[in-house]
């Protein structure tokens, strides 16, 4: 049986987008991501610009660990008090493109210190009509603040378990559970949860999230009524996503950049709906099989 080390090969690319509330720890999740290369390789010039206490943009990342490149996209946190869920959503979309040519993994980051509330239900629901059912064969709850946890002599499944809303969440993402210690900067519990996210990865056969998934789940939202129209012309959201392709083109240096963007840009201006619920085993049986 494979081992979770060995699940993909060393020389392989993961590409990683952090998405979840305001105030969770999406960009201490980054931090500890892009300061954890055990070849003591700084973080290259654009990981170094990273830092920030909000975000407000998508900020991408990438660091060598283990020989493997590992590329970390923040976005900014929904349930914000400046701005529209729908506003913060139209930049959410970006990492797709940031992540060329798409994400293994969204890591769906909660606190341990807070309680699962209806505020991180409604982010959970922005995230699946906005990219879609399928977002949840590529998604993992993690969870920060492991070691408030520890000191309490719980674990993380005993954490979920206390509320249904949460448990049902988790029961949903195709990726599980997996949380880790602020207050931990070893290098080990980077490569715990990169195994983790490898045995994800294998399960979706090395496939990933990619732009022709999110104008999927554009189309099949458009008329739902669930969400007002984004008043932005398809022409000029094209021209947008296509100077974002160029970013990206620089970024991560292949033309796969330029198509992406206008592909992302194109999709922009439509309606996103709801997507209905179903159960947990619906999803995995139906959603997350690779054709």
């Amino acid at each position: 049986m494979t081992s979770k080390e060995s699940v993909l090969p060393q020389h392989s690319e993961l590409r990683i987008v952090l998405v979840g509330k305001v105030g969770a720890g999406k960009t201490s999740v980054m931090k500890t991501l892009l300061r954890s290369s055990e070849e003591n390789d700084k973080p290259d010039l654009e990981s170094q610009n990273m830092f920030l206490p909000d975000t407000e943009k998508c900020q991408r990342g990438k660091v060598k660990i283990r020989g493997r490149t590992v590329v970390v996209v923040d976005t900014p946190g929904l349930c914000s008090t400046e701005k529209t869920d729908e506003e913060v959503m139209e930049e959410v979309k970006q990492c797709v493109s940031l992540a060329a040519p798409g994400p293994h993994v969204f890591l769906f980051v909660l606190s341990c210190l807070d309680r699962f509330t209806k505020e991180d239900q409604d982010a959970v629901d922005i995230i699946k009509k906005t990219f879609g059912e399928t977002v949840t064969c590529y998604t993992m709850a993690l969870f920060t603040h492991g070691d408030e946890l520890k000191n309490n002599r719980k674990t993380i499944q005993e954490f979920i378990e206390e509320n249904n809303d949460l448990k049902n969440f988790v029961t949903y993402c195709n990726g599980g559970s997996h949380d880790i210690e602020n207050e931990d900067q070893s290098p080990s519990q980077v490569t715990k949860l990169l195994q983790e996210i490898n045995v994800m990865v294998q399960k979706n056969g090395g496939k990933c999230y990619t732009v022709e998934m999110l104008v999927e789940a554009e189309k099949k939202g458009k008329g739902s009524g669930v969400w007002k129209r984004i008043t932005l012309s398809v022409n000029g959201s094209a021209l947008a996503g296509a100077g974002l392709g160029g970013a990206v083109s620089h970024f991560v240096g292949s033309s796969v950049g330029i198509p992406a963007g206008v592909a992302v840009g194109a999709a922009v201006g439509g309606v996103f709906g709801a997507v209905g619920i179903v159960t947990a085993e619906h999803i995995k049986a139906k959603r997350c099989v690779i054709q």
